[in-house]
């Protein structure tokens, strides 16, 4: 690089010796402007070469930071906690009923237990539905309640309003039915629907009397908590 910097200076010396003089202008003046141009013009060729070699040595070292396929290998992300636990689907878990009549209405929980062997998810609030023995939907006005350790006045269940469910273990949802008019016949059947796609279940154990209808004219109420920790396990 320093014999390319001598000819170019030479070069540019020649060049610099072709600008017109004036009359007006004293030699000495013109000298200097000569050289000046000289180490000016020396200068930002050199500033350019820096440029580029530097711009070189990034460029290798990047190439170094690729991987095989030409991708520059990131860190590894961060995830929310739990993101890693899929949520619960129908297939994972069995419903059952604990449930017993007291004043004119059935109150009690559904327990959802994780029977499969892996750990998930459940959170919010499910769906009910309620059928009657011949097939048919039993028209309810659902109620949202609070969950059993706040009515308890408890502390909050750790990790809540995400319910992890290990293999065997089970969450609960608080329910009370009051009012079903016109009177049903017999038991009704309990339904679970999970959400989002992730199916619906049969709730076991649920077939008791139905609640009295004492108004006709009224509403059949379902009140339906969210899920929660269940005590029992």
């Amino acid at each position: 690089m320093n014999d390319d910097l001598t000819r170019l200076e030479h070069v540019l010396r020649e060049r610099a010796a072709e600008v017109p003089s004036f009359q007006e202008m004293p030699t000495k003046m013109l000298a200097r402007a000569r050289r000046r141009i000289v180490r000016n013009a020396l200068a930002s060729v050199v500033a350019a070469g820096l440029i580029i070699a530097g711009a070189s040595v990034g460029l290798a070292g990047l190439g170094a930071l690729r991987g095989p396929n030409g991708v520059i290998p990131r860190g590894p992300s961060s995830s929310p906690p739990g993101a890693s636990t899929p949520s619960c689907v129908a297939a994972d878990l069995r419903a059952t009923a604990s449930l017993q009549g007291a004043a004119g209405s059935v109150v009690g929980s559904i327990d959802v237990a994780n029977v499969s062997t892996r750990t998930c998810t459940l959170e919010g609030r499910p769906t009910l539905t309620l059928l009657s023995s011949s097939g048919h939907e039993v028209k309810v006005r659902v109620v949202p309640v609070k969950p059993q350790w706040k009515a308890d006045a408890a502390s909050v269940p750790r990790g809540w309003p995400v319910v992890r469910l290990r293999p065997g273990s089970a969450a609960a949802i608080r329910v009370g039915w009051t009012n079903p008019c016109p009177q049903l016949s017999g038991p009704a059947q309990w339904n679970v629907d999970l959400g989002s796609g992730r199916g619906a279940l049969d709730v076991q154990g649920a077939a008791i009397s139905p609640p009295p209808c004492n108004g006709p004219t009224m509403p059949s109420t379902l009140e339906v908590g969210p899920y929660e920790p269940s005590a029992g396990r």
